[in-house]
């Protein structure tokens, strides 16, 4: 984790928007990008649709933003197992939706800086071997003030217990992207799935390991769509693997009560 804050640091300042064409993984291995007019969309609901109530099974555990004590600070945050709502953290409303909540300078894991309320998914399985899809719906309603971003997906292998994370999708300043890391101390690799898209405002993503070798990742807000297929790292193929989804707020330092990361989920599946 400390390598991947250091990566994800330097390459912030390298960040490309690219609209078309290639993305190569630092692994050196070949990969494929589509984004033609009318790209696969992410299933489920439509961006903006209210879908049926959102259902913790399947989720093994909740990061929190505070310690054993319920104090929001230091590098042991309470991990809740299995999965359940908690307020103010991970609410639930008459609609079905999940909201997270995350303060900015909170309690974090070792291995982090940021704090997060994210669920963490119960299913490990060998990255690479077998079809497995995360699916969402989201509006972000608030941004944590130091670093204005939240990541709101990721997908895990390798390190301590499977806990790196090599796939993340993040929002920052209308725009969704995501990192593939390479599973080794090359640099990641950073490609734009949408613009434009202002808080409060619902967008849907995927996240697919096809099970060959190779992964999907897709949004669409709105009329706009982006599609991605990549390779799998050769490194992480058969490695254990899973999913997280929530509010990883990527602020450091707390700039009030209400300084943090709040994102809401309308749906929310894996399969």
């Amino acid at each position: 984790m400390v390598l991947y804050h250091m990566l994800r640091r330097m390459m912030r300042m390298k960040w490309i928007v690219a609209a078309t064409g290639a993305l190569a993984l630092a692994a050196g291995v070949s990969v494929a990008a589509a984004a033609s007019a009318s790209p696969a969309r992410p299933s489920g609901e439509a961006a903006g649709q209210a879908g049926p109530p959102i259902s913790l099974s399947g989720w093994d555990g909740l990061l929190l933003p505070v310690n054993s004590a319920g104090q929001p600070t230091g590098k042991d945050a309470e991990v809740l197992s299995p999965a359940r709502l908690i307020s103010p953290w991970l609410t639930q409303d008459s609609s079905g939706a999940l909201t997270f909540w995350a303060p900015s300078g909170a309690a974090t894991t070792p291995g982090s800086l940021h704090s997060r309320t994210e669920l963490e998914s119960a299913d490990k399985y060998a990255v690479g071997t077998g079809k497995h899809v995360l699916d969402a719906t989201v509006r972000i309603l608030r941004l944590p003030q130091s670093n204005p971003e939240i990541c709101v997906a990721q997908l895990h292998a390798g390190g301590s217990g499977g806990s790196s994370p090599f796939v993340m999708v993040d929002y920052k300043s209308g725009r969704l992207y995501v990192m593939v890391a390479s599973g080794t101390s090359a640099p990641a690799d950073f490609s734009t799935l949408l613009t434009g898209v202002p808080l409060d405002t619902a967008f849907s993503y995927r996240v697919a390991d096809n099970g060959n070798g190779t992964l999907t990742l897709a949004a669409t807000s709105g009329d706009q769509s982006r599609s991605y297929t990549v390779a799998v790292p050769k490194v992480l193929v058969g490695v254990s693997g899973h999913f997280s989804a929530g509010d990883y707020q990527q602020g450091t330092v707390s700039e009030g009560a209400d300084d943090g990361g709040r994102v809401q989920f309308t749906a929310l599946t894996q399969s």
